[in-house]
């Protein structure tokens, strides 16, 4: 059997007839590219599916309906302008343009803490820290994939903290889980992300912070652990590296802070009814 390609996103969601599923299953069996294809496609959808669809503000259809008001009997200067196409266009875009705002301020301003609670497993994370690699052998993923994970909202960036380079990035935890490893040489760096909200049980001997401009969870030590959520997916950072880089990491990564000024709030907003236009 050829590549998936294409058929990708139909295997994952179900939609091939029964005789090609099978005939896809056998070939994953030998097919590492397909399989990370696989992979990479489950953990979008996974991704995907603890978005909200967004509802429109309570007060917006009754505020476009008063907009049809009936004319007045005598046809003044001002009915003659307000019946003109180019005035009925207008006020058709600024509505459209009202509704739009108000819409992704709504948007913007849905809890981001979104997805089943999860507890990262911190104390396994600092205990392997000092190992060869972030995870077990055996997942590895490719430079490709991460390039492809990186444009599906899982940052998987070649450099963190200004000269700490990507070495290895692998599934953990049944594929649930992206987990990075980065290092300048003698300072080193995992970051773990995974698909859910920070369960706040799991953090009780963590202290909040304010770092790289993020609300996060910190637990001092040797390593060092920072933990935090946005948008539905769960960071956690482990390192050896000094604050100032920790900081600068943590800058670079999705924010998670949910205090935001009502600019912010619609750019946010609009950010995110853009990408489900086009994850549709």
């Amino acid at each position: 059997m050829a590549h998936l390609g294409a058929d990708v996103a139909a295997f994952v969601d179900g939609q091939l007839s029964e005789p090609a599923t099978r005939e896809a299953l056998t070939h994953l069996q030998s097919c590492d590219e397909c399989a990370k294809a696989v992979r990479q496609q489950r953990l979008l959808k996974s991704r995907m599916s603890t978005v909200a669809a967004p509802e429109p503000p309570p007060g917006l259809l009754a505020s476009l309906s008063s907009l049809a008001a009936a004319p007045p009997e005598n046809d003044s200067w001002w009915v003659r302008i307000r019946r003109s196409a180019p005035f009925r266009a207008g006020v058709v875009l600024a509505s459209a343009s009202v509704a739009v705002v108000m819409t992704a301020y709504a948007v913007g301003g849905t809890d981001s803490r979104v997805g089943d609670e999860v507890a990262p497993p911190f104390n396994q994370y600092a205990a392997d820290f000092f190992g060869a690699t972030a995870v077990p052998a055996g997942h590895v993923i490719e430079d490709a994939t991460m390039t492809k994970l990186d444009g599906s909202g899982w940052p998987c960036l070649t450099t963190l903290a200004g000269d700490m380079h990507r070495i290895s990035g692998a599934f953990a935890d049944h594929e649930e889980v992206v987990a990075l490893s980065y290092s300048n040489g003698s300072s080193k760096l995992n970051l773990f992300e995974q698909n859910g909200s920070l369960d706040h049980d799991s953090i009780k001997d963590f202290e909040p912070v304010e770092m790289g401009g993020s609300d996060v969870w910190v637990r001092e030590g040797e390593p060092m652990l920072v933990t935090w959520d946005d948008d539905g997916v769960v960071y956690t950072i482990v390192t050896d590296a000094d604050r100032a880089r920790v900081e600068h990491a943590v800058s670079q990564l999705p924010r998670g802070s949910h205090d935001e000024t009502p600019t912010e709030r619609v750019r946010d907003g609009l950010d995110r009814m853009t990408a489900w236009l086009d994850a549709a």
